[in-house]
């Protein structure tokens, strides 16, 4: 089942990754500019951040079953329909549409890696599942690199699309929902999706996943043009390098999810064990950024900027497990929804920011610098500052 889980965030990846593949072609034959395409990378992430709030309420509720393929089945019709138009406006309509069906697999996910597995093992399982998404990254970048320069920019999207129907027919034969957890009191079942905002972890975790997730999206979606249009590889090229940092990222994901087990097995509290690698993994991904911002040679440039996506990769487990550590049964997916809201508010404008930087001053050292601020600030100050016990779930205060 675990497997099953991670290739729904490699096709997810896929799918959102073959539009950086194709930006420089939409600029070089379709006349975009870097803005409008950071413009275009941000619809997505703006839908699919608006889909996070109802998405983990319609999951506690239908369950994972229902709202798992109902999520994969609409955003890869949208991601097939992108190939239709490569005009702004149809592209941005249907961009938007794939990140409104992404918004219920990371609560769903969760939620099955929640009602199956102890807290010490949590972080290798929600590591595994989230290294779903640097595959998708490593493969999606030379996939549709190759498919671009084989059969042309409608099939870049054609076929990615359709994995995701291939991959809902799996979860349906594989997937046997178990029975509900009988754990909950009654302080417990008390808290709703109105009543999380109350909780200074709520907040933490939000705001810590917006450092977390703005410096990845700008990787994610910045990566292929800033080797082709930085450093002047060609887009195959770009494909093939541009792969091997996410590589590294799966491996350092999993490494990372299993070390924070280890430590947890040890003996040493979850809330120390959680934060030693999330504050440590963001603030390295900060130093390597700024190290990759300043490096004139290419490979040098390539190799610290890799070194950063290892970096936050080896704190995903743990950044991930928080809400899963601290959310009753009943509310998982609402409170897995709420820290990836708050993530990607802040996420959803790293590729636009990213973008008009671009355009106004000519060269990604500028955009860099800020991804490394943003990391340090919101990924380490919330995670080591806001963040406080996660050693036991949330309780509504009992009356007095």
């Amino acid at each position: 089942m675990l497997l099953v889980l991670t290739a729904s965030q490699t096709i997810a990846y896929m799918d959102r990754v073959n539009l950086s593949v194709v930006a420089p072609v939409l600029i070089r034959d379709y006349h975009y500019t870097p803005a409008l395409l950071g413009f275009l990378f941000s619809i997505f992430n703006w839908a699919f951040t608006i889909a996070l709030l109802p998405s983990g309420p319609f999951v506690d509720w239908v369950r994972a079953r229902v709202a798992y393929p109902i999520g994969v089945g609409l955003w890869s019709l949208a991601t097939i329909a992108c190939g239709f138009s490569f005009a702004f406006a149809p592209l941005a309509w249907c961009r938007a549409l794939v990140g409104i069906g992404e918004g219920p697999m990371i609560p769903s996910g969760q939620q099955i890696i929640a009602e199956t597995l102890p807290r010490d093992r949590r972080a290798l399982a929600i590591g595994t599942f989230f290294a779903g998404n640097k595959i998708g990254l490593a493969l999606g970048i030379p996939f549709a690199a190759v498919v671009l320069s084989t059969w042309g920019l409608p099939w870049v999207f054609y076929i990615t699309g359709a994995l995701g129907f291939v991959w809902i027919a799996w979860f349906l034969l594989s997937y046997r929902q178990p029975p509900p957890a009988p754990e909950e009191t009654a302080p417990m079942r008390a808290i709703r999706w109105s009543t999380l905002l109350r909780y200074r972890n709520t907040w933490g975790i939000m705001l810590g996943q917006a450092g977390y997730l703005y410096i990845y999206y700008v990787f994610a979606t910045w990566l292929p043009g800033y080797l082709v249009l930085q450093r002047h590889m060609s887009v195959l090229t770009s494909g093939w390098i541009g792969m091997l940092p996410f590589l590294l990222g799966v491996l350092a994901t999993v490494v990372g999810g299993w070390a924070a087990d280890e430590v947890v097995r040890a003996g040493v509290r979850l809330t120390v064990a959680r934060k030693l690698f999330a504050v440590g993994g963001m603030f390295l991904a900060t130093v390597f950024t700024l190290l990759g911002a300043f490096a004139a040679d290419t490979w040098l440039a390539v190799t610290l900027l890799t070194l950063s996506i290892v970096s936050f990769s080896l704190a995903t487990g743990s950044i991930q497990s928080m809400a899963v550590d601290i959310a009753p049964p009943h509310i998982v997916s609402s409170l897995v929804s709420l820290q990836n809201f708050g993530g990607n508010v802040g996420g959803s404008f790293a590729p636009v920011i990213t973008g008009l930087l671009i355009s106004s001053v000519g060269s990604f050292q500028l955009p860099l610098l800020v991804t490394a601020g943003v990391a340090l600030v919101l990924g380490c100050g919330s995670y080591g500052l806001l963040v406080g016990n996660l050693d036991h779930k949330l309780v509504a205060p009992t009356p007095a």
